[in-house]
């Protein structure tokens, strides 16, 4: 149509061009001439009007394919292999780790998330089986009061006013619930460790730990593609500005940069995509990775270490229940009794660090080798939140702890949900050329990549620059006509004015 319209403007323009108007005549039959113009431009409008609405109509009442919802609730009966996870312990099963990380940063800041977190440890000791009463918060009376008044369900209203109290009496009150949650975690951690070993046995009489892996392996490589795919999502992304049609132009010329006209498809895209997130992860994180390999460098050092720690708080813990039996008595405590109540609460909040140090290695004693690849020390590092968060804040000290989060998701979710070919079959103890090993592979199947293209800054670049490219194709494969796409931006330009 585009066409015939072109066609016949430029008629139009030839023959309004050569009209004489040098008479009241000739005017009088140009005038004339153009009024008939502007009436068949009308019926043309109309004509055209019509075309574009029934085009744009084609995006009314778009619904995503029931498909994506029917597979995430495939996926959520895979969570369940998260409890089973192989790289961390009851402590980080029951997301202690988490909740009292949390639970430290609030406590100067928000005292209705401090009492939301405490709600949710007290809820995950119940999860397993262990409901705790204000007798198992035995380090001070004022935070055996707080914890009762939560227990009791007190409205948050009124337990400001309580707080307020009992903050003056001591101000290290939530420090020091935090530290009781953890003795208490050691005093039943046994308890804990059989109720997850009995709820695995249990589930293994019906299931299979790696067939269930798989099937989540395969689930979200299904649902990636649907929402890939989806024309409903695709409209949207070009609707809300995520996609612009400029990504798409010159899309040949994007393709050769890296492709021949043989090696360019579909899955070689996807498997390429998915191996530079893999490297990116190595560049991202080398300073986890060195500290691993300083661990495992070092591994009979790390034999003893969680004990050693239990033992030394065991006896502090000691010291401290007999002088926390001395508060609430007739008798006033004095301030010899202050110094070594708190040089001992300082004391054992030093060994729980310790402590968090030595849980870790004592994971990487037992679960890793010298020949344990890098996805494996991967697992095992996003399955312990604390250490990633501790070690990331000592590599830069600027990072939020929100970005710190988000990264840890990032990871975790990449990690359990992504298929490899790199970094699950090289150790981590290994020297190799990552770089050189990707380029000498992709350079037999006539894909090029350089080393520049793989450098840390670049490597966001090329991966993005890969990932527009399967957009693309997504895009074409769900069926949306980039043509309508252009006309729909348009006219709601028009709109919009």
């Amino acid at each position: 149509m585009i066409e015939e319209l072109e066609k016949k403007y430029d008629e139009f323009k030839s023959v309004i061009d050569v009209l004489p108007v040098n008479t009241k005549a000739s005017k009088k039959r140009k005038l004339g001439y153009l009024e008939e113009a502007e009436k068949e431009d009308k019926k043309i409008v109309k004509v055209l009007k019509k075309e574009l609405e029934k085009r744009l109509n084609q995006f009314d009442n778009i619904k995503v394919s029931s498909n994506i919802k029917k597979i995430e609730e495939e996926l959520e009966k895979c969570n369940i292999l998260n409890e089973w996870n192989n790289y961390n312990t009851p402590y980080e099963k029951m997301h202690l780790d988490y909740y009292l990380y949390q639970l430290d940063r609030y406590y100067k800041e928000d005292l209705t998330s401090v009492n939301e977190c405490i709600r949710k440890i007290l809820e995950s000791f119940n999860n397993v089986n262990i409901k705790l009463t204000s007798k198992d918060f035995d380090y001070n009376i004022y935070s055996k009061s707080y914890i009762e008044s939560i227990l009791n369900n007190t409205p948050d209203k009124d337990l400001i006013d309580i707080f307020e109290d009992l903050y003056w009496k001591n101000s290290d009150i939530i420090k020091l619930i935090g530290l009781n949650f953890r003795s208490i975690y050691l005093r039943y951690e046994k308890k804990i460790t059989k109720y997850y070993e009995d709820r695995h046995k249990e589930f293994l009489k019906n299931h299979n730990d790696n067939e269930l892996y798989q099937m989540r392996l395969k689930l979200n490589s299904e649902l990636n593609m649907y929402i890939g795919r989806d024309y409903c999502l695709n409209f949207n992304k070009f609707k809300d500005g995520d996609y612009k049609l400029a990504d798409f132009n010159d899309i040949e010329k994007k393709i050769s940069k890296y492709f021949s006209k043989e090696s360019y498809n579909y899955y070689t895209l996807i498997e390429l995509y998915n191996l530079l997130k893999e490297y990116k992860l190595l560049l991202k994180y080398k300073y986890l990775l060195e500290d691993m390999k300083t661990k495992l460098n070092n591994k009979k050092d790390l034999k003893n270490a969680r004990n050693n720690v239990l033992k030394k708080l065991k006896k502090e813990e000691g010291k401290l229940k007999k002088l926390s039996s001395k508060q609430g008595g007739k008798k006033k405590v004095d301030e010899k009794w202050l110094f070594d109540y708190n040089t001992s609460i300082n004391t054992i909040s030093d060994l729980f660090k310790e402590l968090d140090n030595a849980n870790l290695d004592n994971l990487v004693f037992t679960k890793l080798s010298q020949d344990s690849s890098i996805l494996e020390v991967f697992k095992l590092i996003c399955s312990n939140y604390l250490y990633f968060v501790n070690k990331t804040e000592e590599n830069n000290e600027e990072l939020q702890i929100l970005n710190i989060d988000e990264d840890y998701e990032e990871l975790k979710e990449f990690i359990n949900n992504s298929v490899f070919n790199l970094i699950n079959n090289i150790a981590l103890l290994e020297e190799k050329q990552m770089k050189q090993i990707i380029i000498d592979k992709y350079k037999l199947e006539n894909i090029t990549l350089t080393i520049d293209s793989l450098l840390p800054d670049s490597i966001d670049t090329t991966i993005e620059e890969i990932k527009n490219l399967i957009n693309y194709e997504d895009v074409i494969a769900s069926g949306i006509n980039l043509d309508d796409i252009d006309l729909f931006i348009e006219y709601s330009k028009m709109n919009n004015k």
